[in-house]
């Protein structure tokens, strides 16, 4: 074979050397020495490390190293082809390395001895031509860059391409050269009929874009809006292109023999014969996006074998290893920012509050805002504490998760299912080209579906496909309305979020689908023809929905919605139905499907918004509707900042009615977003008096002794709105002193006691009681005793004193010895009995009968009555000087000096824990689960609350209980559970879960203070 000819290439013009030229030296030749026959030294050079900084180039073939120095047989190459001359006949084989060396500038000088003895150099390394048979493995050596004269090949027969294979998660095209580059591959494959990752079809349709545009071969310039829109069209509609292929085979009969894996998923392909052109196609055989892909094992070498939902797919292919790990990450990163979980098993439902499903179904995360009938009431420890009614998206849920599934909804064990990548259920009709875009780019109908479903992160994700790099004003507007958070202050985020601005983006119609569509705005922002007048009162029903759905169904439901609205208001007639039936209605469609809430919120404003209608009392109407639905149901996190800005504006215009209603709506939907929102359809009563305008009620609550308090409690009033109102008047104003409450509501003439949240509402709680118990009562009662006792407040001296003396005078507070009491214990007890009468403020002394009352039955009995009435009348003559309020505060101070004082008593009837004698009586406090004798009152055994990592109980039906706890005791390595059987089990593990709360609490509060001041702690 005939050397190649090398072409010399120009580099910049050299500098001046004022010194000596370097000429060539024999140093470069010594370099490579003669070849050897010896094979056992041929073996040792090939073994041996590379040392050497020149460049090789490996190709097919043996290899043998050459005798001529390369620069020397360089230049005379050079020389024969200057004078035309045939090369001589080349005495070296057909694949050689070419070793080129240049001169650097200034080489050191090197004395060579007389002898010419050889230069003790490292041998070069002789490039093996056998490739492995499963990968070839290459490594070369990065070498400077010569700034002077070089020499390489040219007119070879060959060419390196560098290709876009395959789009990995998040990948995006925004840089303007990588743009341009994807760009020329796909304009260079469709005009060329070779590639057969494109077929015919799709080549045609591209093509058909490109004469769309004007492009061509002759003028292949496209500014990037059409660069893009080609290399989305690419990367969605075409199905083999953007994959990366391996040779594969399946069970016989398949016609499996490559293996397609893309961005979309996975692909079984065959290359068959082209119908209308010469050459080979490639046909999709199946397709199995990655929500089908539970995961994928290697049995063997080259096996591989997909667990799909439905089946299960076996594969042989010699790149078994790169296909599994390729999918692996693709699976990986999808399911990172998906709220979906796949049915790994049929579960059956055993009660109404449970979500049945079978194996292969797609179930889709959503929150639990409130407790469900008869499913676990408590809480578990974990980094913070969660109580297990009120469980929210994102954390982790003990075992059991929330969701939903063909409008279905309930609870499910969480190893029935694993995270599946997100189902690909936004979509636009196949005719659309390109999806409808806003002045971003953003494709906004899907976007709206998004939106819609108070999705998010799936608008955001959405948002992402417009590709366009945002200004500093477009990254702050898309940051707010992606986090759907407001400043501390309560302002709005900046940049547009007024009803127009979301009705351009997200209403039906609202984009064209050319590219251009915004260029006839102005730049002030002229509304889109049209839209305006779907923000205006309409006096006729709609006949689609005001978002764009791409579900029909959808569109239907807010139709009737719509009119639902016009019953309500008085626009359209009622047929028969009464406006609590119509209110129902309308919670019950945005109960069920979530979708619907945006959609409502904004028929509502539209109805409200310069309403024209003959009933003097529509507008009005509408405002109480708005009123109700933001006290219910929380909008999506992209329409709520549009939402509040309509409130608020309304709200701030002096010359608009209706200011009023307004902001109690913007309460109300805050309100919401903090508590989840009312769960029980408002009762007739209460529905009367919102639509005449009265937005409370007088309730009575009970506070200790039977105290009573009347508070104004509001539609959206919750406990702890309660427990701060009944805290200021005992002067208590510190947030800390408010976690010590809790709000109760007793029936059944107090056989039946339940806490209540804090965040549960009132309204709620009230319409549900009334169903069962007319005569049910609120009580507030203190469980926590860390802040210290105040007693200038006789609110708060009476509502304590009141509480503690029933635990008192059971003798709770004391520990009971065998023997008798000292004398000094005696008189604190004849003392204290004393206060007890003058807190009554009695005018006269007591009888003997009301001394022993006074006294707790234990220690009434270690002594005669009588001996008992002489010492409680000495202490008579020194309490007598005392008024009610300062009897009531020196008992508290005394009492508070007891061992057992602060504690929450429960009887336990039996216990599993084998350790503790049952019945007995706990006792919990701040230092933890005090199980005491029933009898003595001694301490048994002491958990402290670092131990208890749970505690769990059913929540019972109204008026009846569930007689069981569970407690899991341990630290994170072992655990044990114990149960206990009792009355109050809701009781016992609020009032735990309260103690357990102040305890992370203060945990946190002193990790996070600075280190100056947990020295002083």
């Amino acid at each position: 074979m005939q050397e190649r000819p090398l072409r010399r290439a120009a580099s910049p013009p050299p500098r001046r050397w004022s010194g000596e030229l370097v000429r060539h030296s024999r140093l470069n030749s010594e370099h490579f020495p003669e070849p050897t026959r010896n094979i056992r030294n041929i073996i040792r050079q090939y073994q041996q490390p590379t040392r050497l900084s020149e460049p090789l180039r490996k190709e097919g073939g043996k290899v043998f190293v050459k005798k001529m120095d390369p620069h020397e047989e360089a230049m005379m190459i050079l020389k024969r082809q200057m004078a035309v001359a045939p090369p001589p006949p080349s005495l070296m084989p057909k694949e050689t390395v070419a070793m080129v060396k240049p001169v650097t500038k200034r080489p050191p000088r090197v004395t060579l001895a007389p002898s010419r003895s050889p230069v003790r150099v490292a041998m070069p390394v002789i490039v093996s031509r056998d490739l492995p048979a499963q990968e070839e493995q290459i490594q070369t050596q990065l070498h400077r860059r010569f700034s002077e004269e070089f020499y390489t090949y040219c007119n070879v027969p060959w060419k390196i391409y560098i290709r876009k294979e395959v789009f990995y998660p998040k990948d995006n095209f925004n840089h303007p050269l990588l743009l341009d580059l994807i760009f020329r591959q796909i304009f260079n494959d469709t005009l060329s009929d070779t590639c057969v990752r494109i077929s015919p079809e799709e080549r045609q349709r591209m093509r058909s874009l490109f004469a769309a545009n004007k492009l061509d071969s002759f003028s292949p310039v496209a500014d990037e809006s059409v660069k893009k829109e080609i290399v989305r069209m690419a990367r969605d509609s075409w199905e083999v292109y953007f994959s990366r292929l391996f040779p594969a085979t399946g069970s016989v009969g398949t016609g499996v023999q490559i293996l397609a894996v893309s961005h979309t998923g996975i692909k079984l392909l065959r290359l068959i014969k082209g119908t209308n052109m010469p050459g080979e196609q490639l046909r999709v055989l199946r397709t199995y996006s990655y929500a089908d892909v539970l995961f994928v094992t290697m049995p063997s070498r080259n096996m591989l074998e997909f667990n799909l939902i439905s089946e299960k797919l076996i594969l042989f292919s010699p790149k078994a290893a790169q296909v599994k790990a390729m999918i692996d990450y693709f699976i990986t990163e999808i399911k990172k920012d998906s709220q979906y979980v796949v049915a790994v098993k049929n579960h059956v439902a055993m009660d109404s509050s449970q979500l049945s499903f079978h194996k292969g179904d797609i179930v889709h995360l959503q929150p639990l805002e409130h407790p469900k009938k008869d499913y676990y009431y408590g809480y578990v420890v974990r980094k913070k504490l969660m109580y297990l009614e009120e469980l929210k998206r994102g954390t982790p849920d003990f075992g059991w998760k929330f969701g939903a599934i063909h409008g279905r909804s309930g609870l499910f064990p969480m190893d029935y299912v694993q995270p599946v990548a997100a189902p690909d259920f936004v979509h636009l009709p196949a005719d659309k080209k390109e999806e409808p875009k806003n002045k971003r780019g953003k494709v906004a109908a899907s976007a709206a579906v998004a939106a819609a479903v108070a999705s998010t992160a799936m608008a955001r994700e959405l948002d992402r496909k417009g590709e366009d790099t945002p200004t500093g004003s477009d990254s702050a507007d898309k940051a707010a309305e992606a986090s759907g958070e407001l400043p501390r202050d309560g302002a709005l985020p900046a940049g547009p979020s007024t009803m127009m601005d979301f009705a351009r983006k997200y209403f039906r119609g609202a984009q064209k689908p050319t590219s251009d569509s915004f260029k006839q705005k102005s730049k002030k922002g002229r509304d889109v023809p049209g839209m305006a007048e779907k923000l205006k009162f309409t006096k006729s029903p709609i006949q689609e929905s005001l978002i764009e759905f791409t579900d029909s169904s959808m569109s239907k439901m807010a139709v009737e919605a719509f009119q639902a609205v016009m019953k309500f208001m008085g626009d359209h007639p009622l047929k028969g139905q009464t406006e609590l039936d119509i209110v129902c209605v309308i919670l019950k469609m945005c109960g069920d499907h979530e979708a619907l809430r945006d959609e409502v919120y904004c028929q509502v404003i539209r109805q409200v918004t310069g309403n024209a209608s003959s009933k003097t009392d529509s507008s009005q109407k509408g405002w109480r509707l708005l009123y109700i639905l933001t006290a219910y149901y929380k909008c999506s996190e992209v329409f709520r900042p549009h939402l509040l800005s309509f409130l608020q504006e309304v709200c701030s215009s002096p010359g608009l009615h209706f200011q009023g209603i307004a902001k109690a709506c913007e309460q109300n939907l805050k309100k919401t977003f903090q508590c989840g929102g009312r769960t029980r359809f408002p009762s007739s009563m209460e529905l009367k008096a919102m639509v005449a305008g009265r937005s409370a009620k007088r309730q009575l609550f009970l506070l200790p002794g039977g105290i009573e308090k009347h508070l104004k409690i509001k539609t959206c009033s919750v406990a702890l709105d309660a427990v701060e109102e009944l805290c200021d008047e005992m002067g208590l104003h510190r947030p800390e002193a408010f976690d010590e409450y809790i709000i109760f509501v007793v029936s059944s003439r107090g056989q039946n006691v339940r806490p209540l949240s804090r965040r549960e509402y009132i309204l709620d709680v009230a319409t549900e009681m009334e169903r069962v118990d007319p005569n049910y009562t609120f009580w507030c009662r203190r469980v926590i005793w860390m802040q210290p006792l105040k007693f200038d407040n006789e609110l708060y001296v009476t509502a304590h004193y009141n509480q503690v003396l029933p635990d008192y005078l059971k003798g709770l507070f004391n520990v009971f010895p065998p023997v008798k009491p000292s004398d000094q214990q005696l008189q604190q007890i004849a003392k204290l009995a004393a206060l007890q009468h003058r807190a009554k403020d009695s005018l006269y002394l007591p009888t003997v009968r009301e001394a022993q009352d006074y006294i707790p039955p234990q220690f009434c009995r270690m002594q005669h009555i009588q001996s008992w009435f002489n010492m409680v009348m000495q202490h008579m003559q020194q309490v007598q000087a005392l008024s009610a309020h300062q009897a009531r505060a020196q008992f508290l101070g005394l009492v508070s000096a007891f061992p057992m004082f602060g504690s929450s008593f429960f009887y336990i009837q039996s216990c599993s824990n084998t350790t503790i004698a049952s019945p007995c009586i706990l006792a919990v406090n701040q230092n933890g689960l005090n199980f005491l004798n029933k009898e003595t009152h001694e301490l048994m055994v002491m958990f402290s609350l670092k131990e208890v990592q749970s505690a769990r109980t059913q929540q019972p039906s109204a008026g009846s209980s569930y007689p069981y706890v569970e407690l899991t005791l341990g630290d994170v390595m072992s655990q044990s559970v114990t149960q206990l059987q009792l009355d109050q089990g809701l009781e016992l593990c609020r009032v735990i879960a309260t103690h357990m709360e102040s305890l992370l609490f203060a945990r946190e509060k002193r990790l996070t203070l600075p280190p100056s001041e947990i020295t002083l702690l």
